[in-house]
């Protein structure tokens, strides 16, 4: 989750990691296992229907019939601020990931300034809320949970491998990198398109093709450079 992973930037020090670490992980169980737990009693509550499957509407129906209306308001208000929160989350991180690595370093060469920086992530944010809005208003779009469920296949399936790589392997370089993040949105997005009936996520053969493809493509191109190792060691080594 890109707009997670920017969190970690403004940890104070390293000594604090653990404990954002713990946090983090934490809360992802707890998220987990009350999903299951909401669909699993909503299943025993409400019986199966096809409408509130599809449409992910279990957690909406339930709290419709089991509180009254003042309750269930507040509950449901939940939802929405919850949604809000995630979409300007990733707004702004598209921004700033479009206007730091990539505005910057390749159209400016490293010479642009604090204030075009800043319009350049505010006509990438109109621009993704743009695309948003022609996929909303498309009929043909499907449902959010489906839409969702695709934005996570291609972000594992990406930028995963890249992650992984990039924290446990010092000979990775930036070939790799986008060799992988190429590999394993093409294939996502194929799977998705012509293989969604066998049942498997495509995220799963995203992810190993998006590996194998950034494994193969770093060890056929030059490792980085020396300070680009040094800077892998001082990151890993931690003191406590």
């Amino acid at each position: 989750m890109p707009h997670i992973i920017i969190r970690y930037m403004s940890i104070r020090s390293q000594k604090d990691m653990k404990k954002s670490a713990a946090i983090g992980i934490t809360w992802t169980i707890f998220i987990v296992l009350f999903a299951a737990a909401i669909g699993i009693i909503g299943l025993l509550f409400l019986g199966f229907d096809k409408e509130t499957a599809d449409n992910s509407l279990v957690f909406i129906k339930m709290v419709r019939t089991i509180f009254p209306g003042v309750m269930s308001g507040i509950l449901l208000s939940a939802v929405l601020a919850a949604s809000m929160s995630t979409a300007d989350s990733q707004l702004l991180s598209a921004s700033s990931s479009f206007a730091s690595d990539v505005y910057k370093p390749v159209f400016r060469k490293n010479k642009a300034s604090d204030r075009e920086m800043q319009w350049a992530g505010r006509l990438v944010v109109l621009a993704v809320a743009v695309v948003a809005l022609l996929i909303a208003s498309n009929p043909n779009s499907g449902s959010i949970m489906s839409l969702v469920t695709n934005a996570w296949g291609i972000f594992g399936a990406a930028i995963g491998p890249s992650i992984i790589l990039s924290l446990f392997w010092k000979r990775f370089n930036i070939q790799g990198a986008v060799a992988g993040i190429i590999a394993g949105t093409a294939a996502d997005i194929c799977w998705m398109l012509f293989l969604s009936g066998t049942g498997i996520y495509e995220l799963a053969p995203g992810f190993i093709i998006g590996m194998l493809a950034a494994v193969i493509v770093t060890l056929l191109t030059k490792k980085p450079d020396e300070k680009v190792e040094q800077l892998f060691e001082k990151a890993v080594k931690y003191e406590d």
